[in-house]
Formats: structure tokens, C-alpha cells, sequence
């Protein structure tokens, strides 16, 4: 089972978050692999994981292209009105999410967010 880690609400770090829920490394770690502590981008995110020896894609895939989530992987959340996004970590179908969720792989997310796109993830 993954590590929940929190993150505050007011941080745009919740994909080096997810990084670290992955990898097993501390948030610390992956900040400084990743080289800044602002919203982190996908390539980023993909070569800081590849360095620990996970594989995945270089894109995201639309959450409606598959039949279900990935056993492993980073997932993005939108809320339905906004054009930002915010990353998770998932695994098993828990969702680690270091503002609206807890270490049991819960959330507890606003009414409009909804999961658009998956970078599954094998280790």
C-alpha cells in the first residue's frame, strides 16, 4: 500500500505529491529531482518516475478511452468549470490525493471534480 502524503490546500505541488505517494520517495526528493516547487508537467513528472525505474507513457490517456483506471498510475482531476487540473496518485482503485483525500485512499472531493485522464504506470 502507497503512503498518503499531505499537501495544504494553498501548494501547487500535488504532482510532486503524486510522485512521491509512487515512488516511495519523500516530497522533498522528488522537488528537487523535478527542480522547482510549482505546478509540475507531465514530462516532468515522467522522467522524475522514470528515474526510479517506473515506466509509463509520455501522454496521458482520457479517462473515457478505457474500460478502467490503470492498477497504477497518476490521474488528473478537473473541476468542471476551471481549466486547471490536479494530480493524484492511484493504486487499486484508492485515490491518493494529498488535499481532499486521506491515508486510507479516500476522497472527499468537491461536487464539480471528476478524474479526465490517467498516466498509467508499471513498476
Amino acid at each position: 500500500m502507497r503512503t498518503w502524503i499531505s499537501q495544504g490546500r494553498r501548494k501547487h505541488i500535488s504532482g510532486q505529491i503524486a510522485a512521491a505517494v509512487i515512488s516511495g520517495r519523500s516530497v522533498e526528493e522528488i522537488i528537487e529531482r523535478i527542480g522547482h516547487t510549482h505546478r509540475a508537467t507531465t514530462e516532468e513528472l515522467t522522467r522524475v518516475l522514470g528515474q526510479y525505474g517506473y515506466l509509463c507513457g509520455a501522454r496521458c490517456v482520457p479517462a473515457r478511452q478505457l474500460k478502467e483506471p490503470p492498477k497504477l498510475g497518476l490521474a488528473q482531476v478537473h473541476p468542471t468549470h476551471s481549466s486547471c487540473w490536479h494530480w493524484v496518485a492511484i493504486e487499486d482503485g484508492q485515490i491518493f490525493d494529498g488535499v481532499w483525500g486521506d491515508a486510507y485512499g479516500v476522497v472527499d472531493w468537491p461536487e464539480d471534480f471528476r478524474i479526465t485522464s490517467y498516466l498509467p504506470i508499471e513498476d
